[in-house]
């Protein structure tokens, strides 16, 4: 449970906290995943759902998201490559 808490901390520290909660919404929604998928603007999609930040913030956040510990989830790998990742399926 402590090593939940510290990646959280990890996440908040590096994003800011309203993309944190974007992104974890993201990774809870089929829906969200469908629209990213689908070329969805992240910024506009984010502020239909209640999330408000910058294409700056994201793309900040995208980059050290990247080069942490963390790392990217499988949806995200899988949206990064263009889907040639497995989807999440195997």
């Amino acid at each position: 449970m402590a090593a939940l808490g510290l990646r959280g901390f990890a996440a908040d520290r590096l994003m800011n906290q309203t993309l944190t909660n974007f992104r974890k919404a993201v990774s809870e929604s089929t829906d969200l995943q469908e629209k990213v998928r689908g070329g969805a603007d992240l910024v506009a999609l984010g502020k239909e759902n209640g999330y408000e930040f910058t294409q700056e913030e994201l793309n900040a956040s995208w980059k050290e998201l990247q080069e942490s510990e963390e790392g990217l989830t499988e949806f995200e790998l899988d949206v990064v490559s263009g889907g040639q990742n497995g989807g999440g399926d195997s």
